[in-house]
């Protein structure tokens, strides 16, 4: 990580979870908590006064909650990283989370190595989210790097959006199959094509890209 010093700020409305955070972060010789909020008010003013390399954010806060304030944030800073710190697994909340922009999403059981990995990963351009969050997405494992460029999808066939719909929704190949009256092989090459076209190597990516687009 070379000899800068990370400046992050952390957003949540508990003090007790804030302290331990902070904490947690402070005894990392490149890491800093430039900032502690309660809410995404402060935290929108906070980046005012200082923009950080990363936010980490609670959803449940007074006044403006933690989506909300993401929406906001990453609409007037693209390039602002900001990682979710939730109770929240819901498909829906995460999804949406996902297509805004954030780099990472771990749940508030996360042990401290976790988030510190999670942490170096987004601080190094990669994402990171949580096998408990993965799962919920119907995505099986966690790429070394997830960012994915927004990729021309008009080569895509309806059928083959149709399937793209259907893989986000975490059917198999049988599945899809029986839903739309083909054979297993016959998806597994709509699949097969659909990645070569979209220039990605696994299904991870393809929901992804899929995500983006506002196919899933």
């Amino acid at each position: 990580m070379g000899n800068k010093k990370y400046q992050i700020i952390l957003a949540d409305d508990h003090d007790i979870l804030l302290d331990s955070v902070e904490k947690l972060i402070t005894k990392e010789p490149d890491l800093s908590v430039i900032a502690k909020v309660n809410s995404g008010y402060e935290l929108m003013r906070q980046i005012d006064v200082s923009f950080p390399d990363l936010c980490i954010v609670d959803l449940d806060m007074p006044g403006m909650n933690g989506l909300v304030a993401t929406e906001k944030l990453l609409g007037l800073h693209p390039g602002l990283k900001i990682m979710i710190l939730s109770m929240h697994t819901e498909k829906s909340i995460v999804k949406k989370l996902m297509q805004m922009g954030i780099k990472a999403y771990l749940t508030k059981t996360s042990d401290r190595e976790e988030l510190l990995h999670a942490i170096r990963q987004v601080l190094n351009g990669q994402e990171y989210f949580s096998d408990k969050i993965l799962s919920q997405q119907n995505l099986s494992k966690i790429e070394a790097d997830k960012q994915t460029e927004i990729r021309d999808i008009s080569f895509l066939s309806d059928r083959e959006m149709e399937i793209a719909a259907l893989i986000c929704d975490g059917l198999t190949n049988k599945q899809i199959a029986e839903k739309i009256n083909l054979s297993p092989k016959t998806v597994d090459n709509h699949r097969t094509n659909m990645m070569r076209k979209l220039d990605v190597h696994n299904v991870v990516e393809l929901i992804r890209v899929c995500l983006k687009h506002g196919i899933c």
